[in-house]
């Protein structure tokens, strides 16, 4: 179940009491009165101008339950987003058949519905933290689905890294256009670009650290 934004909005902003009892419940809560408090900063201002201090007072979390929960207002943004690829991740993992042409359009779909925040982050400066929380989750997803002989060693690592990148480059591009291009046509990009295994090179070579003469 998915983070609900305007019910974190109601509890969290306005409220007079400071977490001093931290139970999982309640330290849960916390984290999402402090992101929800930074989110409806960064609709404002930049990243970079907003302080703990503005956070603490707009999410009615003291400066010390922020630092409780958190190192840093960046801190704030890769746990939130981490988290919810981290969702969008077990979701995937449980379609059936696991291929390209069911995956990639769920996740376009979950872009799209939580494209605000997205959004914010790209804009307001939060988009390198994005893009490492997307990295990260998205290889996770290939380390544990991806079984294939080929998908080893160096090979693997830039593998990933270049499709990662590559289908995070077409998020941000998707999102800056509002949605224009179906998703159909996206799903076709991306299953053409992550789907090429090495061709007429053997194992050895592939994964092989050797420096070129």
């Amino acid at each position: 179940m998915w983070f609900n934004e305007e019910q974190a909005s109601t509890d969290c902003i306005g409220g007079d009491g400071m977490a001093t009892e931290y139970t999982r419940e309640q330290q849960a809560f916390s984290r999402e009165c402090i992101q929800e408090g930074l989110f409806l900063l960064m609709e404002d201002q930049p990243l970079d101008e907003i302080t703990v201090s503005a956070i603490s007072q707009r999410s009615g979390i003291s400066r010390m339950g922020f630092y409780r929960n958190y190192k840093s207002k960046q801190d704030v943004l890769d746990d939130y987003f981490s988290s919810q690829m981290d969702h969008l991740i077990d979701q995937l993992a449980d379609i059936e058949p696991l291929n390209a042409e069911h995956i990639i359009p769920r996740y376009f779909e979950f872009v799209r519905d939580h494209s605000a925040r997205f959004r914010l982050a790209i804009v307001s400066g939060g988009d390198q933290i994005l893009h490492d929380a997307f990295a990260r989750t998205v290889g996770k997803f290939f380390d544990k689905n991806v079984k294939r002989p080929w998908f080893t060693g160096t090979y693997a690592e830039f593998w990933q890294s270049f499709v990662t990148s590559g289908l995070y480059a077409v998020t941000v591009r998707w999102i800056g256009e509002d949605f224009t291009t179906p998703i159909p046509v996206l799903t076709s990009v991306v299953a053409h670009l992550a789907a090429q295994p090495p061709r007429d090179i053997s194992d050895v070579a592939i994964n092989s650290t050797a420096k070129e003469d």
